[in-house]
């Protein structure tokens, strides 16, 4: 299994993923500030790069837009020695799994997105977010690489996995519930989730998958509404995420924290929503121009599905990862008397604290 070494990281930082950063190719724009150890860092891996341009360093540098996040790196050798070390157990997750990636790829991916994880206090204290990275991608406690039958639900079976997440993802990983057969399969909303080496839980989004339904399930699943004044959300999500908490309870773990929006956030779905738009102009006029060409009948398709998931998308997607979130949580302590909301629920509050508790107790 492929290793990125230290100095290798940085040269990608500098020579290939600040640009992309900086241009906002994929991701919000972001400044990064570093001190003098920063710099003399950035000239001693020049001096020994055969292949290196000092320009990428006053690029760095020079290029700062005070509209933008600013993240300052107090200890510059501890900043590039986290990234080295999630890079390393980034890619060691994914063999895991089965995704054989490209080392060098899979480097500047990490390098230009890990940022769209940062809550709001994470930005004063970088060190501190990196950690808390690095203890979620070594955290095996859920890891499996294949479907567990974890109960049921009426007479159907219910499975679980885990999976990796992509880099542009919230996590690292999801949870995925699966209700029924081959005949009839239920895929529930995915669970994005990662742990930390307190045994806390963070949960960033339930989020619904693509996956056809079930329609016998899915009338089932509506049986959680009964009795509720106000659902809000859909059953699908409740009942996920009541399997996860079971999940946890099992494994001994009894406090999740439910942190508010990654900052970046919103930005990084306006220029998903921009992108996705140019390359959808782009695939018509192909079409237009070559209707019978099969390969391009094909992406135009693909793209312009596509463009239909997220075009003008962003409002959407913050509700999700917000109000929506809180109503979920409010709806799980309607049906489990076993969770308990720890602090006042606002959208302003850096996280939402829960305890499970055992057998009901309060």
């Amino acid at each position: 299994m492929p290793k990125i070494e230290f100095k290798n990281l940085i040269e990608l930082f500098l020579e290939t993923s600040i640009y992309q950063i900086k241009s906002e190719e994929e991701v919000p724009n972001i400044n990064f500030k570093f001190g003098k150890d920063g710099l003399d860092l950035f000239e001693k891996v020049i001096s020994t790069s055969s292949c290196y341009n000092k320009n990428n360093l006053n690029y760095l540098i020079n290029h700062c837009n005070d509209d933008c996040i600013t993240i300052k790196i107090n200890d510059s050798v501890k900043f590039f020695k986290y990234l080295t070390e999630i890079a390393n157990e980034t890619i060691k997750l994914f063999y895991d799994y089965d995704d054989i990636v490209d080392l060098n790829e899979t480097v500047m991916y990490l390098l230009r997105r890990i940022w769209l994880r940062l809550g709001i206090s994470d930005i004063e204290n970088i060190e501190f977010f990196l950690d808390k990275q690095l203890q979620f991608v070594k955290n095996r406690t859920f890891d499996n690489y294949k479907l567990e039958k974890v109960g049921t639900f009426f007479e159907h079976s219910v499975f679980m996995k885990t999976k990796a997440n992509e880099l542009w993802d919230e996590t690292t990983r999801s949870m995925v519930f699966t209700i029924g057969s081959d005949e009839k399969v239920y895929e529930l909303p995915h669970i994005l989730y990662d742990i930390d080496d307190q045994n806390i839980c963070y949960i960033y989004g339930v989020q619904n998958c693509q996956f056809s339904k079930d329609r016998t399930i899915e009338r089932k699943l509506y049986k959680l509404n009964n009795g509720i004044e106000n659902p809000n959300v859909h059953p699908s999500k409740v009942l996920s995420l009541l399997l996860f908490i079971e999940q946890l309870k099992k494994r001994g773990i009894h406090e999740i924290v439910v942190p508010s929006m990654q900052v970046l956030s919103y930005r990084y779905h306006e220029l998903l929503s921009e992108a996705s738009k140019k390359n959808y102009d782009e695939i018509k006029n192909e079409y237009e121009k070559y209707p019978n060409d099969d390969f391009i009948k094909g992406r135009y398709k693909y793209i312009g599905d596509w463009y239909k998931h997220v075009y003008e998308k962003y409002d959407k997607i913050s509700y999700l990862k917000t109000e929506e979130l809180i109503y979920l949580i409010y709806r799980i302590t309607e049906h489990s008397k076993d969770v308990k909301i720890l602090n006042e629920v606002n959208l302003e509050g850096d996280y939402v604290k829960i305890r499970i508790l055992n057998h009901g107790r309060r």
